[in-house]
């Protein structure tokens, strides 16, 4: 079933974990079933305990510093340059990884690792580890929340996938349809792209600071919570909402879709089997 003429408006990735997005027309699904080139690489924090060494994955969750880092990416040829306080730095992923490092271990002010997995990437959750998906509708209208553009917003939201339809007229949360009851899946496709609908994503402290500098906005939560309280649409379950700081839909990739393309322009299809 189409779904009220419903298709894929934008496709964000993230190469590095944590870092700047780009936009891309259309996508290929790993073997993994993951994005291609989303959240490919990672750095991660080395961490000496006595004679033990621990690796922790750098995130924007705890990482304020990262807000201050600005990144583009030539991904035919796995290069990025990297801005930092007026410093633009060009490395190639695969052959300066040393060099790489090194840069981003002195803006961080402790050692760091980058890390590579082409075919699954570096989740945050391994269980739903697919593409996060919103609504163009859903990302204005919290914005109006808190008077923040439909771009900044977008930038603290870091969805990978935004739906739409041709008269941009989709209500607010539409993408609630996309999750059920526990331990149920809603099965859909975009284009020939099956996927399943898993949980209404629990929020982390990025979307309530800034983008660019990291300053988090006071009470962004407890309005955040307010608000999607009051606005909770009819079609969301209510059994999903624990609490109410959770916003977008969580998903899987079947692994039988690896190959497969996802393409901006693709339409939206209910009721999947």
């Amino acid at each position: 079933m189409v779904a009220e003429k419903v298709f894929l408006y934008k496709i964000l990735i993230f190469p590095i974990k944590s870092f700047d997005p780009i936009e891309v027309e259309k996508v290929k699904i790993t073997p993994g079933g993951t994005l291609e080139n989303d959240r490919r690489y990672a750095f991660f924090q080395k961490i000496k305990k006595g004679n033990m060494i621990h690796y922790r994955v750098i995130s924007r969750k705890w990482e304020t510093k990262l807000y201050l880092i600005r990144s583009s990416f030539d991904l035919r040829n796995h290069n990025v340059i990297i801005s930092y306080q007026g410093i633009e730095k060009g490395f190639s992923l695969k052959k300066d990884k040393k060099a790489l490092e090194k840069f981003i271990s002195e803006i961080l002010g402790y050692e760091v690792e980058l890390r590579e997995d082409a075919t699954k990437g570096f989740p945050d959750d391994p269980y739903y580890y697919g593409p996060t998906i919103t609504t163009t509708s859903t990302v204005r209208e919290v914005g109006n929340w808190f008077n923040i553009p439909e771009k900044e917003m977008r930038l603290r939201l870091r969805t990978n996938l935004e739906l739409n339809n041709e008269e941009s007229s989709l209500p607010a949360f539409w993408e609630d349809r996309l999750f059920s009851k526990e331990g149920k899946w809603i099965k859909f496709k975009i284009g020939e792209v099956q996927i399943w609908g898993g949980n209404p994503c629990q929020r982390c402290p990025i979307p309530m600071r800034d983008p660019y500098t990291g300053k988090p906005l006071e009470n962004f939560r407890k309005h955040f919570e307010e608000m999607r309280r009051k606005t909770l649409p009819p079609w969301a379950e209510k059994s999903r909402f624990n609490h109410f700081y959770r916003l977008t839909v969580n998903t899987i990739i079947p692994l039988s879709e690896a190959g497969k393309e996802l393409r901006v322009g693709d339409i939206v299809y209910l009721n999947s089997k």
